[in-house]
Protein backbone atom coordinates (compact mmCIF):
# COMPACT_ATOMS: atom_id res chain seq x y z
CA UNK A 1 0.00 0.00 0.00
CA UNK A 2 0.86 3.67 -0.92
CA UNK A 3 2.44 5.29 2.48
CA UNK A 4 1.36 8.56 0.85
CA UNK A 5 -2.03 7.73 0.61
CA UNK A 6 -2.60 5.92 4.28
CA UNK A 7 -0.72 9.65 5.65
CA UNK A 8 -3.11 11.23 3.64
CA UNK A 9 -6.13 9.79 4.89
CA UNK A 10 -5.40 9.54 8.61
CA UNK A 11 -4.40 13.01 8.23
CA UNK A 12 -7.47 14.28 6.88
CA UNK A 13 -9.45 12.17 9.49
CA UNK A 14 -7.29 13.77 12.75
CA UNK A 15 -8.01 17.26 11.28
CA UNK A 16 -11.89 16.40 10.43
CA UNK A 17 -12.47 14.67 14.14
CA UNK A 18 -11.48 18.16 15.25
CA UNK A 19 -13.16 20.12 12.98
CA UNK A 20 -16.49 18.60 14.26
CA UNK A 21 -15.21 19.01 17.89
CA UNK A 22 -16.49 15.44 18.47
CA UNK A 23 -14.09 15.03 21.45
CA UNK A 24 -15.17 17.91 23.46
CA UNK A 25 -16.54 17.09 26.60
CA UNK A 26 -20.13 19.21 25.48
CA UNK A 27 -19.95 17.79 21.89
CA UNK A 28 -23.50 19.41 20.40
CA UNK A 29 -24.31 20.66 23.66
CA UNK A 30 -25.26 17.32 25.33
CA UNK A 31 -23.21 15.71 28.46
CA UNK A 32 -23.23 12.46 26.29
CA UNK A 33 -19.91 11.67 24.85
CA UNK A 34 -19.65 11.89 20.90
CA UNK A 35 -19.97 7.56 20.93
CA UNK A 36 -23.21 8.02 22.95
CA UNK A 37 -24.51 10.98 20.89
CA UNK A 38 -23.91 8.26 17.86
CA UNK A 39 -25.63 5.56 19.64
CA UNK A 40 -28.48 7.29 20.68
CA UNK A 41 -29.58 8.96 17.46
CA UNK A 42 -29.27 5.96 15.22
CA UNK A 43 -31.83 4.56 17.84
CA UNK A 44 -33.70 7.33 16.89
CA UNK A 45 -33.12 7.37 13.34
CA UNK A 46 -33.98 3.21 13.32
CA UNK A 47 -36.81 2.69 15.81
CA UNK A 48 -37.18 -0.60 17.45
CA UNK A 49 -33.48 -1.76 16.22
CA UNK A 50 -32.17 -4.38 18.19
CA UNK A 51 -29.01 -4.37 20.18
CA UNK A 52 -27.12 -6.78 17.76
CA UNK A 53 -28.47 -4.89 14.49
CA UNK A 54 -26.92 -1.65 16.33
CA UNK A 55 -23.41 -2.87 16.49
CA UNK A 56 -23.62 -4.64 13.31
CA UNK A 57 -24.91 -1.13 11.75
CA UNK A 58 -22.30 1.26 13.89
CA UNK A 59 -19.51 -1.31 13.15
CA UNK A 60 -18.76 -1.12 17.52
CA UNK A 61 -17.66 -3.66 19.99
CA UNK A 62 -21.09 -5.48 21.81
CA UNK A 63 -20.10 -5.12 25.26
CA UNK A 64 -19.46 -1.39 24.69
CA UNK A 65 -22.82 -0.75 23.19
CA UNK A 66 -24.39 -3.05 25.85
CA UNK A 67 -22.52 -0.73 28.80
CA UNK A 68 -24.19 2.43 26.64
CA UNK A 69 -27.52 0.73 26.25
CA UNK A 70 -27.36 -0.06 30.85
CA UNK A 71 -26.54 3.56 31.08
CA UNK A 72 -29.28 5.01 28.84
CA UNK A 73 -31.83 2.94 30.38
CA UNK A 74 -30.57 3.73 33.44
CA UNK A 75 -31.16 7.50 32.71
CA UNK A 76 -34.45 7.13 31.13
CA UNK A 77 -33.66 7.74 27.88
CA UNK A 78 -34.54 3.99 26.19
CA UNK A 79 -36.62 0.76 27.11
CA UNK A 80 -35.85 -2.80 26.24
CA UNK A 81 -38.45 -4.77 24.98
CA UNK A 82 -38.39 -8.62 24.34
CA UNK A 83 -39.97 -9.60 21.22
CA UNK A 84 -42.38 -12.10 21.38
CA UNK A 85 -41.25 -15.91 20.24
CA UNK A 86 -37.72 -14.42 19.91
CA UNK A 87 -34.80 -16.25 21.59
CA UNK A 88 -34.23 -13.39 24.01
CA UNK A 89 -34.46 -10.79 20.93
CA UNK A 90 -35.29 -6.88 22.34
CA UNK A 91 -36.30 -4.54 20.56
CA UNK A 92 -34.78 -0.94 21.83
CA UNK A 93 -37.03 2.11 22.38
CA UNK A 94 -36.53 5.61 23.08
CA UNK A 95 -38.29 6.94 25.77
CA UNK A 96 -40.30 10.66 25.25
CA UNK A 97 -36.91 12.23 26.94
CA UNK A 98 -34.37 9.66 24.74
CA UNK A 99 -36.27 11.28 21.68
CA UNK A 100 -36.26 14.82 22.74
CA UNK A 101 -32.24 14.38 23.52
CA UNK A 102 -31.63 12.74 19.81
CA UNK A 103 -33.84 15.65 18.20
CA UNK A 104 -31.73 18.18 20.27
CA UNK A 105 -28.94 16.33 19.17
CA UNK A 106 -29.89 16.74 15.36
CA UNK A 107 -31.02 19.73 16.04
CA UNK A 108 -27.75 21.10 17.35
CA UNK A 109 -25.55 19.15 14.68
CA UNK A 110 -27.68 20.87 12.22
CA UNK A 111 -26.58 24.27 13.55
CA UNK A 112 -22.92 23.37 14.11
CA UNK A 113 -22.60 22.55 10.70
CA UNK A 114 -24.68 25.85 9.49
CA UNK A 115 -21.91 28.09 11.81
CA UNK A 116 -18.65 26.01 10.04
CA UNK A 117 -19.54 26.76 6.58
CA UNK A 118 -21.64 30.28 7.04
CA UNK A 119 -18.77 32.30 5.56
CA UNK A 120 -18.71 29.38 2.57
CA UNK A 121 -19.51 30.37 -0.68
CA UNK A 122 -22.23 28.36 -2.06
CA UNK A 123 -20.02 27.03 -4.76
CA UNK A 124 -17.46 26.05 -2.33
CA UNK A 125 -20.32 24.04 0.06
CA UNK A 126 -21.54 22.14 -3.32
CA UNK A 127 -17.44 21.39 -4.51
CA UNK A 128 -17.37 20.34 -0.80
CA UNK A 129 -20.40 18.26 -0.58
CA UNK A 130 -19.82 16.37 -4.38
CA UNK A 131 -16.46 15.37 -2.72
CA UNK A 132 -18.10 14.52 0.34
CA UNK A 133 -20.64 12.36 -2.01
CA UNK A 134 -17.36 10.63 -3.71
CA UNK A 135 -15.37 9.62 -0.62
CA UNK A 136 -18.62 7.65 0.60
CA UNK A 137 -19.80 6.27 -2.79
CA UNK A 138 -16.02 4.99 -3.13
CA UNK A 139 -15.47 3.59 0.27
CA UNK A 140 -19.34 1.94 0.11
CA UNK A 141 -18.23 0.24 -3.20
CA UNK A 142 -14.83 -0.70 -1.67
CA UNK A 143 -16.86 -2.70 1.41
CA UNK A 144 -19.14 -4.05 -1.24
CA UNK A 145 -15.80 -5.76 -2.86
CA UNK A 146 -14.66 -7.05 0.43
CA UNK A 147 -18.26 -8.26 1.17
CA UNK A 148 -18.38 -6.15 4.16
CA UNK A 149 -21.40 -4.35 5.70
CA UNK A 150 -22.83 -1.26 3.70
CA UNK A 151 -24.08 0.12 6.73
CA UNK A 152 -26.23 3.48 6.50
Amino acid sequence: MDEDVIEKIRKFNRYYTAWLDVLNKDYLGTDLSWPEARVLFEIYLYQEISATNLCEHLNMDKSYVSRILSKFEKHRLLTRELVSGSKGLKKIRLTEEGKREAEQIDCSGNRQIAEKLKSMDIETRSKLCEAMIFIEETLRENDEKEGKRNGQ
